[in-house]
């Protein structure tokens, strides 16, 4: 909000399997998750260690592009920290586009309940889709298992609770974290635990705690790992004929704050969960405004292949320019 009113220029934050492109999505900013490691994640205090990104929220892809060059680069403090790729995004990002080649996933954009919130941001994407084609972009449609894609959800929050459980093992109200009442260890541990933690953090711990149990590691974790690398080698064999993934970021507008939950539901959108994608590869991953529904922002997301940076800004910015959406939530008075 604070970089939509345009009360800061940019901001950083963290993705672990959407939380800078959604919100951005549904802020109407421009929010870039960059490839895995490229940049530092010391300092930031630690969710699921293989999924975890640092990146930018900003008003247009120019300011993305200007931060990114300043905060990317190895750290000597961050071991999954990347080498800096010594380029200048800047340099590049008003690069033609013409040629290069992007696809959609077929499935995911199936609106089989007729919902005519959903159908406003697919006519949007079509709409996008256009100004992809006027720009020289080649646009296609590529079909995923239904059953992998179906599987996103389930891999993210298997793997994700799975590794908080453990990164937050020492948050026992003893030696770390809020301290916690009680006459032994245990009571200590579960008074802290109780008072210190939202229903949405307990869940996911509770999660990642059955997740872990050893009768539970090999048909769970160790499968949602087996499905996040068939879902990376699927992308990586799309990605040897396409520059980039385009997708509407979200299939909806921005939830009430009495509506937004985490909690598994019978409703189920592909649309709402491709972003993990970017976090299960460490892929390269922006979501830029493309217009409004019921008054609301509504965004695309283009996705490129790992440790290219730069391209993905390129694309971003062209599209940008013709998207007539640059800084678009706030205006001057």
């Amino acid at each position: 909000a604070a970089v939509a009113l345009g009360i800061v220029p940019f901001a950083i934050g963290s993705d672990t399997g959407d939380s800078i492109r959604k919100p951005a999505a549904y802020g109407g900013v421009v929010g870039y998750k960059p490839t895995y490691g490229r940049i530092s994640r010391y300092g930031l205090f630690a969710f699921a260690s293989s999924l975890d990104h640092l990146g930018v929220m900003a008003r247009n892809v120019y300011d993305t592009a200007m931060v990114m060059n300043v905060v990317k680069g190895h750290d000597d403090k961050d071991m999954t920290s990347l080498p800096d790729d010594g380029k200048d995004y800047l340099a590049t990002i008003n690069n033609s586009v013409k040629g290069r080649k992007m696809f959609y996933i077929k499935e995911a954009l199936e609106n089989k309940d007729n919902d005519p919130e959903l159908e406003m941001v697919i006519d949007n994407f079509k709409k996008v889709i256009q100004e992809c084609e006027r720009l020289g972009m080649e646009v296609c449609e590529e079909s995923i298992d239904k059953d992998l894609l179906l599987a996103l959800y389930p891999t993210y929050m298997s793997i994700s609770c799975a590794e908080v459980t453990s990164n937050d093992a020492n948050l026992t109200g003893i030696h770390f974290g809020v301290r916690g009442e009680g006459k032994t260890p245990d009571e200590i541990i579960k008074d802290a635990r109780t008072k210190g933690f939202s229903e949405l953090i307990k869940r996911r711990f509770v999660i990642g705690s059955y997740v872990l149990q050893k009768e539970n590691q090999e048909k769970l974790f160790l499968n949602a790992g087996r499905v996040r690398r068939m879902i990376v080698d699927r992308m990586n064999e799309l990605f040897k004929d396409y520059d980039a993934l385009i997708m509407p970021s979200t299939p909806d507008i921005a939830p009430l704050f009495n509506e937004a939950s985490d909690k598994l539901s019978d409703e189920y959108l592909l649309l709402g969960n491709h972003l993990d994608i970017g976090n299960f590869g460490g892929f390269p991953s922006i979501s830029i405004p493309s217009g409004f529904v019921n008054n609301m922002p509504i965004s695309v997301n283009i996705t490129g292949r790992a440790k290219e940076d730069s391209l993905v800004l390129n694309l971003a910015n062209k599209l940008e320019e013709v998207l007539g959406c640059k800084g678009m939530v706030a205006k001057d008075e």
